[in-house]
């Protein structure tokens, strides 16, 4: 049997579909494809359970000097490989579905198309319908799959970094295998997810004052007026000279997987919600996360040893860095190695 899970959304979203992906593949028995876009398709690259992941572009993810006409028949090509395909089931991997991501489920002629949502439509066989109240989103992915016959609790996260770029970068960077190497993940795209700088300073500051460490400073790359992908390289910079200090090291990551690399690198991560921290909870890191406006109950680290410090005001400045190093000692107490 073959199934397509249709990821139309961002890289946290992506990756909190992978419990699903993984019991499609494991508990029932179906050969996995994968819809995703040119954003969040690296998480999904070495994923054992998908066996292939159809690529598009959204137009405002084109390269410079790339065309829309360019872009689309791109796309029209992968909508042409995924209808010469005979699927059984299509998932729509959304909180709740809408047509722009529905039409990728119809276009695969699937026979059943399964879906969240509380509104019904003609093309949706199974619409499984959210909980009234707070449910974990990983949950409300995974209770669609009783349609199907594939019962019991979800596992963890499903992310590999690359084994041959997590080297590369520890050996150009210096990493030391000796040391605890605590991971500061700078970027959020909300404005009531991001942390203060000077926060992120006093934060480092205080963890180099505790003992031999190395602080991997992570952020999203480029300026922060990229239409496309706005980054983060400024305020980089201005953290790195305000810090001055000896074992803070910087790792610009130029591209997903680079990221998904450096973060292998980290025993713990601190982190706003978003999909860096989903990227630490795949590869199994302990994370203390920043929450703002956002729902822990809904996005909070899945299956792995987390703090969460969630502002009272749903303003993530209002978190000390007094409270965050006091939730990272709890996960690493004395700052020393784990493993």
């Amino acid at each position: 049997m073959r199934a397509l899970v249709i990821c139309r959304d961002n890289i946290g979203d992506t990756l909190l579909t992978t419990p699903l992906i993984h019991a499609l593949a494991t508990q029932g028995h179906y050969r996995v494809d994968v819809v995703a876009n040119s954003y969040n398709a690296a998480v999904l690259a070495l994923n054992p359970d998908v066996a292939t992941v159809f690529i598009y572009k959204k137009i405002h993810h084109r390269a410079a000097g790339e065309s829309r006409l360019a872009v689309i028949a791109q796309r029209l090509k992968v909508m042409w490989r995924i209808r010469r395909t005979d699927y059984d089931v299509a998932v729509i991997a959304k909180s709740r579905w809408d047509r722009r991501v529905l039409k990728w489920g119809t276009l695969s002629g699937a026979r059943r198309i399964l879906a969240l949502g509380d509104q019904s439509h003609p093309a949706i066989t199974d619409l499984v319908t959210p909980p009234a109240g707070g449910e974990h989103l990983v949950s409300r992915f995974h209770r669609m799959l009783a349609r199907l016959g594939i019962h019991g609790a979800a596992g963890p996260l499903v992310l590999n970094a690359a084994p041959a770029q997590a080297l590369a970068l520890s050996r150009r960077y210096g990493i030391d295998d000796r040391l605890p190497a605590i991971g500061l993940q700078i970027s959020a795209r909300r404005v009531l997810q991001r942390w203060p700088e000077a926060d992120f300073v006093a934060l480092a500051r205080t963890i180099a004052a505790a003992g031999p460490c190395q602080i991997i400073l992570l952020w999203s790359p480029g300026t922060a007026d990229n239409p496309a992908h706005p980054g983060d390289d400024e305020l980089a910079a201005r953290i790195i000279a305000a810090c001055d200090l000896p074992n803070l090291i910087p790792i610009a990551t130029q591209s997903l997987d680079e990221l998904i690399a450096a973060m292998q690198l980290c025993d713990r991560v601190v982190t706003s919600d978003g999909g860096a921290m989903h990227i630490a909870a795949g590869l199994g890191k302990g994370i203390v996360a920043l929450f703002g406006d956002s729902d822990p109950v809904c996005w909070s680290p899945w299956q792995v040893e987390h703090r969460i410090l969630h502002a009272a005001d749903n303003n993530v400045a209002s978190i000390t860095p007094t409270q965050v190093y006091k939730a990272l000692l709890q996960l690493a107490p004395g700052l020393t190695r784990r493993g």
